[in-house]
Formats: C-alpha cells, structure tokens, sequence
C-alpha cells in the first residue's frame, strides 16, 4: 500500500470515516484529494491530509459549522490565530447556549411547579392565607388600564411586554408566569387601576429595566379561574371586602398572578387560573379603639 497514493477508500478506512464524509468535505472545499489522476480520474489521498481531517471533525464536533471551519482554515496561510479565533468564538456560542439552557430549565421548573400548586391550591373563590417569600419581577408599564378595557386589553399589555422581552434579550417563555399590580395607593381609595404587567424572573438574573423586588408578606389570597375583566374584579371585590371585615391593613401592592394559563385555539379569552394576592397584617389595637368610637 502507497500511504502517499491513498484511495478514497483506503483514507476512509484509516481515518474511521466513511467514504461519503470524505465525498462531502471535497466538496464543501475543505479536503479535497492530493492527486487526481487525469487518465482514470481515480482520486488519492496522502497519508499527511489526515491531520486536516483530523482538525476538521474536531471543530466540526464543537458545532462548528463547515463554512466557518473552511473560512478559517484557509485564513491559516496568512494568520497562525486563526484557528484560535475561532476557537474563542465558539466558546462563546456554547456559553450562551448554556446559559440559555439554564433559562429554559428555570422556566420549565417553574411551570412544572406551577402545574403541581395548581393541584392543591384552595379554588372557587375561597379566601385563604399563604406567606410569600421575596420575589424579584420585571415591571412593563402601558397606556392601558386593564380594569378599564375590554378582555382585549389584557392581550394588549402582554404584547407590550412581549416586546420588552425581545428587546432586553429575555426568554420568551418567561411568559409563562406573569401577573398585573394595582399599587397600594389605588387600593387606599378603592381604585381598581392596573397599567402595568410583569414576569417573575430568576434571583439571579439580572437585566437592565424595570425591576422589582416584591418582599415577603403574608398575604390574603384568593384563587379562581379567570377569563374577563369582570370575573378579576368580582375575586378583588370579595377579598377587599374579607379584608375590611376582619379587620386587617393592606401593606402593599395587589398582584394578580397567573399560575395557568390553559391552551387556547379561540378568538375567546384566554382562560387563565389567577391567584389575587394583597398583603396584610392585623390592624393595630388603638386603630380599632378609634374605628369602635367613631
């Protein structure tokens, strides 16, 4: 056997390749045969273009493309770096590929854990406690009032905050679990007024934008399927009304969050499992003396 005069063969076979690989990178332009002979049209490879191949299947198994490897390849005659470059730029696409995988793990966590608090979750309007540790939330505020549109406008806050995502490169399936705030000084005056809409992100995702830290509360809570504007505002009556009755302050904002949201293939609104949650503690003694004298 000529190692100097292989036949397609004969170099797949050293090679642990098959003959169809070596076909394809020959045409691709990336390793193309050391002798053709131009009576026969036989082709042959020497033994040395194996360090080629070689090279081609490693950065071809980091998921480099084949273009890219053969602009690079061909770059080595006048830059010795140009292997490395693309080495490093690879190494990039994979970190951001993991960390992109590491999104979507969270994300899908999340709505696995969703799925599951679903089950137990107290529903059909009951007023029930619940203490909520600290979240953090990615805030979009719009022109619209959800209490004061149809079951439209809701669509419309989450196209706005669709668009948000897309611009601060934040995965779209943190759509999953998102939610609206009436803030506090709304609820002080009995104003049901919501312009802004939210996504709950990881702790440690940072992101430049509206963010929030929600503290933790106990908070007052109350559960339902919700599918128009009018159904959120029958929960909200009801548990501003258990709030009032027992005697409790509101310490912060409301938030109605989204913990389902079921498929939908209708021009009907979308049918969403809400959790109203207002936080809360017990009024102080003087302020129910001065509520009994009044």
């Amino acid at each position: 056997m000529n190692i100097q005069k292989l036949t397609i063969s004969q170099m797949a076979a050293f090679n642990h390749v098959t003959t169809q690989a070596l076909r394809h990178y020959d045409r691709a332009g990336l390793l193309s045969p050391w002798i053709i002979d131009e009576q026969t049209g036989y082709r042959y490879y020497h033994i040395n273009q194996s360090a080629r191949l070689d090279m081609i299947q490693s950065l071809q198994a980091h998921g480099i493309s084949l273009q890219k490897i053969k602009e690079h390849l061909d770059m080595i005659e006048h830059d010795d770096e140009a292997v490395l470059k693309l080495l490093k730029d690879q190494l990039d696409v994979i970190n951001e590929n993991i960390y992109r995988q590491f999104q979507s793990k969270n994300t899908i966590t999340r709505m696995v854990s969703n799925y599951e608090k679903y089950k137990s979750l107290p529903r059909d309007g009951i007023v029930f406690f619940e203490y909520i540790t600290q979240r953090k939330v990615f805030i979009c505020k719009t022109d619209i009032n959800f209490f004061g549109q149809d079951d439209t406008g809701y669509e419309m806050m989450l196209r706005e905050l669709k668009g948000n995502l897309l611009v601060k490169k934040l995965p779209v399936g943190y759509l999953c679990n998102v939610g609206t705030f009436v803030r506090k000084q709304h609820l002080d005056v009995d104003e049901l007024y919501s312009d802004e809409v939210f996504l709950f992100l990881d702790d440690d995702y940072n992101v430049p934008g509206m963010i929030e830290e929600i503290p933790s509360s106990m908070y007052l809570c109350i559960c339902s399927n919700v599918i128009t504007v009018a159904d959120e505002i029958t929960l909200a009556q009801k548990l501003l009304k258990t709030i009032r009755e027992g005697g409790y302050e509101i310490t912060g904002d409301y938030i109605c969050e989204v913990v389902l949201d079921f498929p939908s293939f209708s021009t009907s609104p979308r049918n969403t499992l809400c959790k109203i949650q207002i936080p809360v503690q017990q009024q102080s003694i003087n302020y129910k003396a001065q509520m009994k004298t009044v």
